[in-house]
């Protein structure tokens, strides 16, 4: 029997790629959700304009559709805006998984997936796994906390919680930066940059999130995973290996410490995951950060 699932933040980096893969399986119909209209404009699913943070708006589209599965993507993830409007980091953060559970309970909800991050850590030890004391050292890291919180106590539904990490990829119709694009642009213009080297971290590919994240629905699990890639780099031997893909000259990139730049909101400088819990329950399998670098310029 196919079951319903509800992904919030389709028109997001991760909610476009969960959205395209589900809609390929014969075991789902996919219903996605976002604010506006439909960014990915493709077959095989359902789109529908909701704010999650708005309970009639959420309401509405719950009790028509009375999704099986939900895929909870949406958040404001950009820790500046999360600094400077405490408010609105809560409403979209926190109080929409609330609204979002509780009304999917009033319609026979049987999974809630929900996506949160390395920065829930302080970054301190480095290679994390799901049950180390967290202790986060912003305040979007803070609102994540909050929410993981609300959802361990959740007893009727089966809760997953989907901590990642330094997530990399391409979206349709938007374009969207990461420090792959930003380090081909640069040096293509000949222009020095100046990159972190004491941020580690283990950059996620979103096909391989998304993998991850089916897989828990389709083995109906339950509990904290950790979902990442395995390689374990900083930003500076990120930007080497995409110059040296490239064929764009490495001597332009300083190396540089984290201190060197002002931060508005505090970045934990070792996070990364070992995700050793998802080779073991989910069989997951992430591929190598090369791969994933070849598939983002790839597309480019």
């Amino acid at each position: 029997m196919r079951k319903t699932v509800l992904i919030t933040g389709a028109n997001g980096l991760l909610g476009q790629h969960l959205t395209l893969q589900l809609a390929k399986q014969d075991n789902f119909n996919v219903v996605a959700t976002g604010r506006g209209d439909d960014r990915l404009k493709e077959e095989d699913y359902q789109y529908f304009s909701m704010d999650v943070a708005d309970e009639n708006s959420v309401r509405s589209v719950m009790q028509e559709l009375k999704p099986s599965i939900i895929f909870h993507c949406a958040a404001i993830s950009k820790v500046e805006h999360c600094e400077d409007d405490h408010e609105e980091a809560i409403r979209q953060n926190v109080t929409a998984t609330q609204i979002l559970l509780e009304i999917g309970k009033e319609n026979k909800l049987e999974q809630f997936i929900y996506l949160s991050t390395d920065f829930v850590f302080d970054g301190e030890k480095g290679l994390y796994e799901e049950d180390d004391q967290r202790n986060p050292p912003n305040y979007y890291g803070t609102t994540k906390m909050m929410s993981e919180d609300f959802l361990l106590k959740e007893k009727e539904v089966k809760v997953a919680i989907v901590r990642t990490c330094l997530v990399y990829g391409q979206v349709k119709d938007m374009s969207r930066s990461n420090i792959m694009l930003w380090v081909k642009n640069k040096l293509s213009n000949g222009e020095a940059i100046k990159v972190v080297n004491d941020q580690y971290r283990t950059p996620t590919y979103v096909g391989d999130l998304a993998k991850g994240c089916i897989l828990i629905a389709e083995k109906n699990e339950e509990g904290i995973f950790h979902i990442s890639g395995k390689d374990y780099l900083t930003p500076y031997a990120i930007a080497i290996q995409v110059a040296e893909y490239l064929g764009l000259t490495t001597s332009l990139i300083s190396p540089v410490n984290a201190s060197t730049f002002k931060e508005h909101g505090r970045r934990p400088l070792k996070t990364g995951f070992t995700n050793q819990k998802a080779y073991n329950v989910l069989d997951y399998q992430p591929i190598l950060f090369e791969e994933g670098m070849k598939k983002v310029l790839g597309e480019n």
